[in-house]
């Protein structure tokens, strides 16, 4: 097992169990902790600077978002990215963010649309540099924006924790180049059109659109390339 080169350091605020799981979460997200790697206690313990017994915590944690697997010979590791997994956190995000949407457009307020459009602007620059993890990590702050607009930050967290899979497929498409994630610069333009103008129209398939066009066009290239990361 390989730790990622640049370990966090632990917040005054955190426990050890905290911190283990904010750094194997956020590896395994970021995809520095890529799926199927061996997590070897001892030395996340020894990388991390902690005992075991927080890492061991922070697994069985990530076991129950089914980001971790732990087979019979007690050895844990990255779960691969399930299709169906992919599929099921796309159904609820598509339900959900269409109601989303439609509470968004009637609530947001002068503020939150100035936060939408700062996003976007922080979108395309870094998109014109080539730095896509930032603008991935932009994305999905523009889409907790709308939940806020909406009144329900709460439900953004669930959802969060439903769609890891896709999100993974979402990470690994960043390495297919900026051209995969235009697209979705503009419709997110468009998205906060309709919401700045209070616009009726039914947005509803071109949700559906935004959230599965991008990373379906991308998989058979993603299959091929990273055919290790997927179960099969």
């Amino acid at each position: 097992m390989d730790c990622p080169p640049s370990i966090p350091q632990k917040a005054p605020s955190e426990n050890g169990r905290q911190y283990a799981y904010r750094v194997l979460y956020n590896g395994i997200m970021n995809l520095d902790f890529p799926p199927g790697m061996v997590l070897v206690d001892a030395e996340l313990s020894q990388a991390l600077q902690i005992s075991r017994t927080p890492i061991r915590e922070a697994i069985v944690s990530l076991v129950e978002s089914k980001l971790v697997e732990v087979y019979p010979q007690r050895s844990s590791c990255v779960s691969r990215i399930d299709l169906d997994a992919v599929e099921e956190g796309v159904f609820l995000r598509f339900h959900t963010e269409c109601a989303i949407f439609r509470e968004a457009r009637q609530k947001a307020d002068n503020q939150m649309l100035s936060l939408m459009r700062e996003n976007l602007d922080q979108q395309r620059s870094n998109l014109e540099q080539g730095n896509l993890d930032r603008y991935m990590e932009l994305d999905n702050a523009f889409h907790k924006l709308l939940y806020l607009a909406a009144g329900k930050p709460w439900t953004w967290a669930t959802v969060m924790r439903i769609v890891t899979h896709h999100d993974r497929v979402r990470r690994l498409q960043v390495r297919l180049g900026t051209e995969q994630l235009w697209p979705a610069h503009e419709e997110h333009r468009e998205m906060f059109h309709a919401i700045m103008t209070r616009s009726e129209k039914n947005m509803d398939s071109f949700l559906h659109e935004h959230l599965t066009a991008g990373y379906r066009g991308a998989l058979p290239e993603l299959m091929k390339r990273y055919p290790g990361y997927f179960s099969l």
